[in-house]
């Protein structure tokens, strides 16, 4: 850092002295100014002669738990970050947090240069707006992004279809890539639902072997399979029609797509087509929040 900026003031809670000499030595010498508080008392008592511009606090400590001392810290300051550092990190610890905004939560044993990075990333895009979970509407891909088919056309227009949308060149500025799906509308442009790649793999499985326990295999069944194709439409394959809400929570998106083993699923808004939900967003930004990226 620069010598010549202002430093920055941290305060970190901390019931364990090793930790806290270690990280004080560590964040010092990237250039923080590092004030040590070995529990939830002395944070509070010491944030009132001095506002930090962050605070590092940990969450299992005697006394005051992190959640207690930040329940104090909200009272009288609803903005200043905190970032809880914690060994005995659990969903509802992070839950606890986000409700009481939180600006990030990191699990220790902490790489300093990290923690380095995530304050300076933190104080340069506003230290002050707590972690805010992303919405179905932040994650979702654009409708457009898909080929559109009717539920009474051949599936030999929906396998050609998916196979343009696949191979079709990916501007190097696209953040969504190459899709496997296609929408299903009615003639009255009602929409019906997504056929996947998964979907066209399951009608190669003659139904004979679907049916019966002893499944026997042998050359030419697959190429056998294939021509019947043609015979087929759309319809068989838009059964279970799964939807999500835009307003809802995305864990109720990530719960629908576990249950039903899904890629993706359609995004309605007052029952329109809006977006779909990708599991590979979900999992970008999962590894985003994690510190991951």
């Amino acid at each position: 850092m620069d010598n010549n900026k202002t430093k920055l003031n941290l305060l970190l809670v901390d019931d364990e002295a090793d930790f806290r000499r270690a990280t004080t030595q560590g964040l010092s010498r990237r250039g923080f100014n590092v004030e040590e508080a070995c529990g939830g008392e002395e944070a509070l008592e010491k944030i009132k002669k001095q506002r930090p511009d962050v605070i590092l606090l940990d969450q299992k400590m005697p006394g005051l738990s992190g959640i207690e001392t930040l329940q104090r810290i909200r009272k009288n300051d609803p903005t200043l970050p905190v970032i809880i550092l914690t060994g005995h990190g659990d969903y509802y610890t992070a839950l606890a947090g986000i409700r009481l905004d939180i600006t990030e939560f990191m699990q220790k044993p902490v790489d300093i240069d990290q923690l380095a990075a995530r304050i300076h990333t933190l104080l340069e895009k506003g230290a002050e707006q707590p972690m805010t979970e992303p919405t179905i509407a932040e994650l979702m891909a654009p409708p457009s992004l898909y080929p559109k088919v009717y539920i009474d056309d051949p599936l030999t227009t929906v396998l050609k279809a998916i196979h343009e949308a696949y191979t079709k060149p990916v501007p190097e500025t696209s953040k969504y890539g190459q899709v496997r799906s296609a929408l299903v509308f009615d003639r009255n442009e009602n929409f019906l639902g997504l056929v996947r790649f998964s979907n066209l793999l399951s009608l190669l499985i003659p139904s004979f072997l679907s049916d019966s326990p002893y499944a026997s295999f042998f050359t030419g069944m697959f190429l056998a399979q294939t021509k019947v194709f043609g015979r087929l439409t759309i319809s068989g394959l838009v059964k279970e029609r799964v939807f999500v809400d835009v307003e809802a929570p995305i864990m109720e998106a990530i719960h629908l797509l576990v249950e039903h083993k899904l890629i993706n699923i359609p995004v309605l808004k007052d029952g329109k087509l809006v977006g779909i939900l990708r599991g590979r967003d979900i999992i970008v930004e999962t590894a985003r929040l994690a510190g991951a990226l």
